[in-house]
């Protein structure tokens, strides 16, 4: 499960007015097959989060956005947007409360709906600072939500980043969230009503200083059970580190060991996906450092049965096979999304660059770079390049566009091939590019801006891809 977090180059972004609800979702006509499966009709649907909307005049209160999926794919056409000001939904939307900063997919319950879980990491609730709430999903689509704050520190920052996952192998989907500080363990069942099993602090070594960034869920071992790993700052050896929790029956193992990222000033993790790239039966890691050798970079830790390797393979756009060259502000590595993109069975994954600057005429353009998996994992062979210049892509080349800044693979029409969604915040718009047995194309692709999605008519918003 792909994360995505704290460290995000920040956007001056404008908000206009939402409104809280955008036409009915489609009927449900049976149990849901895919965590974003949120009305249980058996097509994924895309949601998005939008941290800068405005709502009932409280600018980046924020907003939820859901395009519904259909037999054909996404139907642009049916779209809901959700706020804390929707019936039913714990809170009240509040100026700055960046409802939607990110946002998780899964059904949590296990009721057959899937469910969105949105960070909402300015929220004041009573004495706490920080929540997620937990969009329900149901017959009739999104129709209640249910939060949930700090454990125990009332101004840590709590959600500043969440995973989900069956961590203890009981079948119930548990929560993994950081604060500034603290790693928290959240057991299922989470419940509609706002309940959910106990917490407990997973802090890697106690008296360690470290402040976690993002966390990542997934499966890296061989044991069925799902893990994760907490990618962040080391205030003991002054880099950044990645902290891996194997799963288990007790619940998620605390790391006796920390596993180095490449040292250097300009590391940290920004994104991180946990996928099997080499089919070989263990996850691996791709963490995301957008100023890594100051282009950006995506190490990746193989998987191994104890968790990821130590051992550290680096691509970038000087890589043989990936397109371009690294140029100091590219930002590869701002986001990542794996998925198989062409049929053959291996996960590849896409790569955001959103300050990319193609044919040295447009500043800030942004690109996104899909990187093949394989029986050597990730490489750069055959790997492609996509942005505002690429054939049959809407919308002319410009400045400050942002492309890239967030991205994601997923398989919305059901051809085994995943479709590549990438927004360009700068310029308010969402990218949607079909799969095919070659990979993502321009061709037949579909632009979406703020206004169509129903978040006012802005240029700008600062749309948050689910993970």
């Amino acid at each position: 499960m792909r994360k995505r977090t704290a460290g995000l180059l920040t956007v001056a972004l404008l908000a206009s007015a939402v409104p809280p609800l955008l036409l009915a979702p489609p009927a449900a006509a049976a149990a849901a097959k895919y965590a974003d499966d949120f009305n249980g009709d058996g097509y994924r649907d895309l949601a998005l989060g939008d941290p800068t909307a405005t709502v009932g005049g409280k600018k980046e209160a924020g907003a939820v956005v859901v395009v519904w999926g259909s037999a054909t794919g996404l139907d642009t056409a049916k779209r809901t947007v959700v706020t804390q000001n929707t019936p039913n939904v714990a809170g009240t939307a509040e100026t700055g409360d960046s409802f939607g900063a990110d946002i998780t997919t899964v059904d949590l319950d296990k009721d057959g709906y899937g469910d969105v879980i949105a960070t909402a990491p300015a929220e004041a609730d009573g004495s706490y600072h920080g929540t997620f709430t937990v969009l329900w999903g149901s017959r009739s689509g999104l129709t209640r939500g249910s939060s949930h704050h700090n454990p125990a520190c009332k101004t840590c920052g709590f959600a500043k980043d969440l995973a989900v996952g069956d961590f203890n192998g009981d079948g119930r989907q548990d929560v993994v969230a950081v604060d500034d500080e603290h790693i928290w363990y959240l057991r299922g069942p989470f419940t509609k009503s706002g309940g959910r099993g106990a917490a407990t602090n997973l802090d890697p070594v106690d008296g360690e200083d470290i402040n976690p960034e993002l966390v990542v869920s997934g499966k890296v071992t061989k044991d069925g059970t799902a893990d994760f790993a907490v990618i962040g700052y080391d205030a003991d050896t002054w880099t950044n580190r990645v902290w891996f929790y194997r799963g288990g029956a007790g619940g998620p193992a605390k790391p006796t060991k920390k596993t180095g990222l490449p040292s250097s000033s300009d590391v940290y993790g920004i994104s991180a996906q946990i996928a099997d790239f080499d089919k070989n039966g263990y996850g691996d890691l791709a963490v995301g450092i957008p100023r890594g050798g100051r282009g950006g970079v995506v190490h990746v830790l193989r998987g191994t049965s104890t968790g990821p390797s130590s051992t550290v393979k680096t691509l970038s756009q000087n890589t043989a096979g990936v397109p371009d060259v690294s140029e100091s502000g590219d930002g590869f590595g701002g986001d990542v999304s794996a998925w198989d993109t062409n049929g053959d069975g291996y996960p590849d994954l896409a790569v955001g660059s959103s300050m990319e600057m193609l044919g040295g005429s447009y500043f800030r353009e942004g690109a996104v770079t899909v990187l093949r998996g394989g029986t050597s994992g990730l490489t750069g062979k055959n790997a492609r390049q996509y942005s505002h210049a690429t054939t049959g892509v809407e919308g002319e080349p410009t400045e400050d566009a942002w492309l890239g800044t967030s991205v994601l693979l997923r398989d919305y029409n059901r051809d085994n091939r995943a479709e590549l969604v990438a927004t360009a915040p700068e310029m308010g718009r969402l990218h949607l590019l079909r799969g095919t047995a070659s990979g993502p194309t321009g061709a037949g692709s579909t632009l979406l801006t703020a206004a169509q999605l129903g978040l006012g008519s802005r240029p700008y918003f600062g749309a948050r891809l689910a993970d």
